[in-house]
């Protein structure tokens, strides 16, 4: 009799790994709506969306205004950046409770000039925001909108990033190659910081310390793809003529900056929407607290992504700017194709992935931690996330369909949850799958777990067994598949687990033997 052997795999805050034949265990090929930060032996289904477009005038009121750019105000209510009704000039809207009711339309928060997207901050009892092609906006809270605060900029605005407030306590805010500053008296001083190259923009950028970090990629705009090498400067807010540091983030786009556990964080477009990549660009993770940036995750894709040179703020490689730092985790939009990803966008992987862990005695790990099933496949993009508390806000599909939802306020569990193995197996050794199990927190009324595998050089998955019994803790097959046939021989294989309903995976594991190079030919 052939020898058998019994794999399990129980733990999963490894995150994705960038080989699915890597050799650790708690690392996997995909992680999709799950939470596998919170417990390592559990894979925790997310909510499912709801629509979040309700006005007192109407359910889909807030769709004409477009609304971005989710901020949690420090008076415990969400802000967002839109449009006046059939107009281009910013608009402030709001929510008293985020986690439901009404939007509010706030009357004086309005605008003359042109809105301009991808900066909306709080600061001294006001939102501060671009507007026009010049100006530096600010709306007080419950009170007056100026277009204009103290002069015009001295250059005409092209791309934009978030705003930071420094350890000096005044406002930086950053267009173009530019770095403006606002003092607690309100006033602005434009171009405070003199040494990135006209030839660069700022992309992102974040706290370090009594420091700030500034994200620079290569181009002129938020709509032309850069190319070459990114770089971060590393500013004290006091000199303006020199920096710090200069950090060169190797190749690549930066797209997105974050400071995670007194690190900074940094995620590159390599190529992702440019033929330079062979369709084999990447998402490029790196992380840096002094010397050179460490890779820490590459995902590299499978095809090229659809540009959209339409898009602004820069959705070109569909990396939208805005980032969430939260729980010792970094959290950005992304859509990367990759694995076993097909040519239709609406099997790319997009969502809000998470870069962090748990705390100090983990390891850091890469997950796409929360999707948005109802993304129109048309128009395949998230334009703008927030969060409030552990709530995501989502503005999605084609921008001018203004489609704003939230983490469901009730227990539903309707999206699909998934989670991908590595790849098992030796290529130079055939195998006989002998049965497979998966464990769960007993399964709920609507909870559903489906079991599938990829061997060798299928590009499908095959489905094992769909499981939905009430209460149950756990479902094998052996020997036998829900059609009918016998669990397959393979070289290599990779299982896929669907959760639905909230169906809690706790492990699986599955048994198989070595069988001759003459048998099962």
């Amino acid at each position: 009799m052939a020898k058998q052997h019994r794999v399990e795999i129980n733990r999963f805050d490894g995150g994705m790994t960038d080989d699915l034949r890597s050799n650790i265990p708690s690392q996997f090929g995909m992680s999709k709506h799950f939470d596998v930060f919170s417990s390592p032996n559990r894979l925790t289904p997310y909510r499912s969306t709801e629509a979040d477009t309700s006005t007192s005038v109407s359910s889909t009121d807030l769709e004409q205004y477009r609304v971005q750019d989710f901020q949690l105000g420090l008076d415990g209510k969400l802000y967002g950046l839109g449009r006046a009704a059939a107009s281009a000039v910013p608009k402030v809207f709001s929510k008293a409770d985020p986690t439901t009711g009404n939007w509010t339309i706030e009357s004086t928060a309005e605008g003359t000039s042109a809105l301009i997207r991808g900066c909306f901050i709080e600061w001294q009892s006001a939102w501060w925001m671009f507007s026009g092609t010049t100006n530096v906006s600010k709306w007080v809270i419950g009170s007056t909108f100026t277009n204009t605060v103290t002069g015009a900029l001295g250059a005409t605005i092209t791309s934009v990033a978030q705003g930071v407030v420094g350890s000096d306590n005044n406002l930086y805010l950053f267009y173009n190659n530019r770095v403006v500053k606002v003092s607690s008296a309100s006033v602005v001083t434009d171009n405070v910081m003199t040494q990135i190259p006209s030839d660069m923009r700022i992309v992102s950028a974040c706290r370090y310390g009594s420091y700030i970090a500034i994200g620079c990629a290569y181009g002129t705009s938020n709509i032309t793809k850069p190319s070459g090498r990114s770089q971060v400067f590393i500013w004290d807010m006091v000199t303006d003529t020199t920096v710090s540091d200069v950090i060169d983030w190797g190749e690549g786009a930066l797209r997105v900056l974050g400071n995670v556990e007194g690190r900074v964080v940094g995620v590159s477009d390599k190529y992702l929407t440019s033929t330079l990549g062979i369709t084999k660009g990447a998402m490029v993770v790196r992380m840096w607290a002094g010397g050179v940036p460490t890779v820490y995750k590459e995902i590299v894709a499978n095809q090229s992504v659809t540009a959209d040179a339409t898009a602004f703020p820069d959705t070109v490689t569909r990396f939208p700017r805005n980032v969430v730092i939260k729980d010792n985790k970094m959290y950005w939009v992304a859509s990367v194709p990759f694995h076993n990803s097909t040519s239709t966008e609406s099997t790319f992987h997009l969502g809000i992935w998470a870069f962090g862990r748990k705390n100090k005695n983990g390891n850091f790990g890469l997950a796409l931690d929360f999707v948005e099933e109802g993304v129109d496949t048309s128009n395949y993009f998230i334009n703008s996330f927030g969060n409030a508390g552990n709530y995501w806000f989502i503005s999605h599909s084609a921008e001018s369909a203004g489609k704003v939802t939230k983490t469901d306020d009730g227990t539903n569990f309707t999206f699909t949850s998934i989670y991908e193995s590595l790849k098992f197996g030796n290529p130079k050794q055939k195998k006989k799958l002998i049965g497979v199990t998966v464990n769960h927190v007993f399964l709920p009324t609507a909870g559903s777990v489906v079991l599938k595998y990829l061997k060798d050089e299928e590009t499908t998955f095959t489905t094992i067994f769909t499981h939905t019994t009430d209460n149950s803790l756990s479902h094998s097959a052996i020997n036998i598949e829900s059609s009918g046939a016998t669990l397959p021989t393979y070289r290599e294989i990779q299982f896929r687990i669907e959760s639905t309903g909230n169906a809690e995976i706790t492990s699986f594991s599955f048994v198989y033997e070595d069988i001759p190079d003459d048998l099962y030919e």
